[in-house]
């Protein structure tokens, strides 16, 4: 039998295998509950590798011994730069931080999501708003996706919009995350803005996880724990300052402010350099 031969490659197919099955309601429709990774935000962590909230303290002793350990041949600048931030219980600090975080964010979801009839009667809560971008599923196979309330048409007239930010934009601005914007999942221009005043001025405040400005960010903390653990040798993305256009190798990126960094794996180098940011020599 004869096939006709079109002119179209199929679409890149991600895998996300993290859904748990719920029900099928029709013949090609499937309800699931699946795990959700906020784009563009970076909270301190709950838990991570065997640091969980009964062992806090998990690596409290090889970070305070790591530049002289697994990170001795780290580039002297970001040696410097990690220097306190290893100090007194580093991984204690950074995990009260991610408890934090969690149980504000809960708090969040708890308010936004709320439904209050005139008679104060509480109904039932909204549903959730979710928009994907370029990249569907992370390296742990959880949905990236951008979150809100599913507000009515009533409720957009009623609600001022600086009222109802996305959830991943009003952990920044309550200080509770850092931006960690990873290419190519870049928020529009009309977008980007917000995120980083956001970030800006929580810092700048000392709001949420900034109140300690030497607590370790969400993927500081990843990575030199899996560089103790062997399975990385330091940070391994490139970052770009969204200000002046410079591309840092992965060692450099505290030369950038967290409000401007713009990290890119290796494979998208030539995207960078073609997207108009200059290599740091």
């Amino acid at each position: 039998m004869t096939t006709f031969s079109i002119r179209y490659l199929p679409e890149h197919l991600e895998v996300g295998n993290k859904p748990v099955f719920r029900s099928a309601t029709g013949g090609n429709t499937t309800s699931a509950e699946l795990p959700i990774r906020m784009l563009g935000i970076d909270a301190p962590e709950l838990h991570y590798a065997s640091a969980v909230e009964s062992k806090p303290g998990a690596y409290d002793r090889a970070m305070a011994e790591f530049l002289t350990g697994k990170g001795k041949d780290l580039d002297q600048g970001l040696r410097k730069y990690l220097e306190p931030r290893l100090e007194s219980g580093a991984c204690t600090r950074h995990l009260e931080a991610g408890k934090a975080a969690h149980e504000h964010y809960q708090a969040m979801l708890e308010k936004r999501l709320a439904r209050i009839a005139k008679s104060r009667k509480p109904l039932t809560p909204r549903r959730l708003f979710v928009m994907v971008a370029d990249e569907i599923f992370d390296n742990d196979a959880r949905l990236l996706a951008y979150l809100n309330a599913s507000y009515t048409k009533e409720e957009l007239k009623q609600i001022p919009a600086s009222k109802r930010p996305s959830f991943n934009l009003q952990m920044l601005q309550d200080g509770y995350a850092s931006s960690l914007l990873i290419f190519p999942n870049v928020p529009k221009p009309g977008d980007l803005e917000p995120v980083r005043k956001a970030v800006e001025t929580a810092r700048t405040k000392g709001k949420g996880l900034w109140q300690d400005e030497l607590v370790l960010l969400g993927f500081e903390f990843r990575w030199i724990v899996d560089t103790i653990l062997g399975k990385r040798s330091g940070p391994d993305r490139l970052c770009a300052d969204l200000t002046t256009g410079a591309l840092y190798q992965p060692q450099q990126y505290w030369r950038v402010l967290p409000e401007n960094r713009l990290f890119f794996h290796r494979e998208h180098a030539s995207t960078a350099l073609d997207m108009g940011f200059w290599p740091v020599p």
